[in-house]
């Protein structure tokens, strides 16, 4: 393989393109986004921008002297020309406008209504004529019941009127009939605060799509190479493990692990021979420079810009409550993209920073292991995924030990009954789930329903060349928030340092299903598709656990027939936290986390600005 160490470094700016299909939808959707928010933008420019109707005067005269409360040009007039605003009163001097209302299937009404002519008259108290020159101006109207009805000559109307102080023009742009206020055209800053909500989201989806600066080089590696062979370990001795077809995923080696040749099988515990630390053990990798900057950083940004422009247009806009409501909605999201960022950036680098003991020194405490997953005395187990029948009936499914069953599974995936079957596992979970309709009448759901689910373990070693170390996966696996504070600190103090300890399998291993959704068997329900998904931990699988290191009992070690002279035989390792210490075990070795991990700037400065940004319009 080379140096171990070749290609982990990166400049100061990784783009941090998309790595899957979902990510790379995402981004599709932000760009589009992005597309729809640009010209929004700049037709905002070329608005008129109406104040809302309550702020502006009612007049009895437009073309009168101004009054100290109208609204101006300054504030928010059309723009590039000086005005204010008022309201007037005027009727109609013909048949107006035509109003009708439909119905559809469920009963839902639906009005509109039709200007009758282009250009409409309308006269004022003192007798002078304003002219509606845009019959597609904004109107308020009652809607009475499903009626249609028109608006006839010598009926009263309110004006929204722009006046002009360069040309002395009185421009209407908003009307309202039989006793309506009169409505305002979308303004400027309706447009703005558009444009501008529409990029704050389409920042946030893009931030979404954007991976970890490491996260392509990791995929870039782990593709030069085939994932090694898994093995089993039962009473017959070390084997390569029976399992479907796998290709490998981001929680694999990167640089393979000596194989079994290189084992003491004589003494498990023993240093491999020759004794070396694995290839992609920490202490060999060294220090990773990864990318100060990605995308992300750009994006995020881009959504501090947004959100503080939309805090200067939204209140004019949308008025006080509407704004309240934009900005804290926006500030209550960026708030759970602080906490989420805050929370794994900890979580991480309480993984990254803990520095990792070869196992031939470690000592009795709060340790961090890295190596390989090997058989204990125990071995290995064989897992068969799913149930034999439907639970709570007797009707065969799977039928894992059914001929018929095993024949109706080829016919229908081309695959063995073996590939239900899994060597090699040392830990695991799997679930089993059903495409079915349930509920009745407007409650009917139809989707992937929970039907089984299992998991398991056994003791294993975790080997990181220089010797063995005892691991009892359970009391990971099997934790709670009323143990999680086991160790010296308190409940809280477990808590609010780190939390319940963790076990992560990674991605699925292997899927499996029977049957599509869009077939005859399924709509009817003779034939229901079903799916099952198996994650586990397997021998010969890289191995990170941070926990408690304590001494064997006696019993446990003359059950394996040892005499304690390999020092890392009387050790084992459980999940238990300590204060600020939040034990956790998951497959794939730290140069996985640390790929997957970004920088201090990316994860907490970034998503602290956009909080900043989004709370202090509201306290503005």
């Amino acid at each position: 393989m080379g140096d171990p160490r070749q290609d982990l470094h990166q400049g100061v700016f990784a783009f941090g393109i998309p790595l899957s299909l979902r990510g790379w939808i995402a981004m599709g959707i932000g760009a589009l986004m992005l597309v729809i928010a640009v010209p929004t933008f700049l037709l905002a420019g070329t608005l008129v921008d109406a104040p809302p109707p309550g702020e502006v005067p009612l007049v009895s005269d437009p073309g009168g002297e101004q009054p100290d409360d109208a609204p101006t040009v300054l504030r928010e007039g059309r723009q590039g020309a000086a005005g204010h605003w008022v309201r007037t009163t005027a009727k109609t001097t013909e048949n107006y406008a035509e109003i009708t209302c439909t119905t559809n299937e469920d009963g839902e009404e639906s009005w509109s209504l039709y200007v009758l002519n282009d250009r409409s008259e309308f006269l004022l108290p003192n007798g002078d004529r304003l002219v509606l020159t845009n019959p597609s101006a904004p109107h308020g109207y009652p809607t009475p019941g499903c009626q249609d009805y028109t608006i006839r000559a010598n009926e009263d109307v309110q004006l929204l009127v722009f006046v002009n102080h360069e040309s002395g023009e009185e421009e209407v742009l908003g009307v309202g009939v039989r006793d309506e206020r009169a409505q305002r055209p979308l303004g400027r800053m309706t447009a703005f605060t558009t444009s501008f909500g529409t990029l704050a989201i389409a920042c946030l989806v893009l931030m979404g799509a954007t991976s970890p600066p490491g996260a392509g080089m990791l995929k870039k590696l782990q593709r030069a190479h085939d994932p090694h062979p898994r093995l089993h370990q039962d009473a017959e001795g070390l084997r390569y493990a029976v399992a479907p077809e796998w290709s490998g995923d981001q929680h694999d080696w990167v640089f393979d692990p000596p194989g079994v040749e290189a084992w003491n099988r004589t003494m498990p515990y023993a240093a491999d021979n020759p004794e070396a630390l694995l290839p992609e053990h920490p202490n060999n990798l060294g220090k990773l420079h990864l990318a100060t900057f990605t995308m992300y950083s750009v994006w995020g940004l881009g959504f501090v810009a947004a959100v503080s422009m939309l805090g200067i247009y939204s209140d004019r806009a949308y008025g006080l409550i509407g704004r309240l409501i934009m900005q804290g909605s926006l500030a209550l999201f960026s708030g759970l993209v602080f906490w989420a960022s805050w929370g794994r950036w900890k979580r991480l680098h309480s993984i990254i920073d803990t520095p990792t003991s070869p196992i031939r020194s470690v000592a009795v405490g709060m340790a961090e292991v890295v190596g390989e997953v090997r058989p204990a005395a125990t071995g290995s187990m064989r897992v068969t995924v799913g149930t034999q029948s439907v639970p709570g009936s007797s009707t065969a499914i799977t039928a894992l030990t059914s001929g018929i069953g095993k024949a109706a599974i080829k016919s229908m995936t081309g695959q063995h009954l073996q590939q239900h079957t899994v060597d090699g596992v040392v830990a695991y979970k799997w679930l089993q789930e059903v495409w079915e309709t349930r509920g009745s009448g407007d409650d009917k759901v139809t989707k992937w329903w929970h039907e089984a689910e299992d998991q398991g373990s056994t003791p294993f070693l975790i080997h990181d060349g220089t010797g063995g170390l005892h691991v009892d996966p359970e009391t990971w696996l099997n934790r709670s928030w009323s143990s999680a504070s086991q160790g010296k600190g308190s409940r809280m103090a477990s808590l609010f340092g780190g939390g319940r300890s963790t076990f992560n399998f990674g991605p699925a291993i292997f899927d499996w299903q029977v049957g599509n959704i869009v077939s005859i068997g399924s709509m009817t329900g003779i034939n229901r598709p079903r799916r099952w998904t198996m994650h586990c931990l397997r021998i010969g699988d890289p191995v990170y656990a941070l926990g408690r290191v304590q001494p064997r009992t006696s019993e446990a070690l003359a059950a394996e027939g040892l005499d304690g002279s390999v020092p890392s035989s009387n050790l084992t390792m459980v999940g238990e936290d300590d204060v600020g210490i939040s034990a956790s075990m998951h497959r794939g070795t730290e140069l996985s986390v640390m790929c997957s991990v970004r920088s201090t700037t990316e994860a907490i400065i970034t998503p602290a600005l956009m909080v900043i940004a989004a709370v202090l319009p509201i306290l503005m």
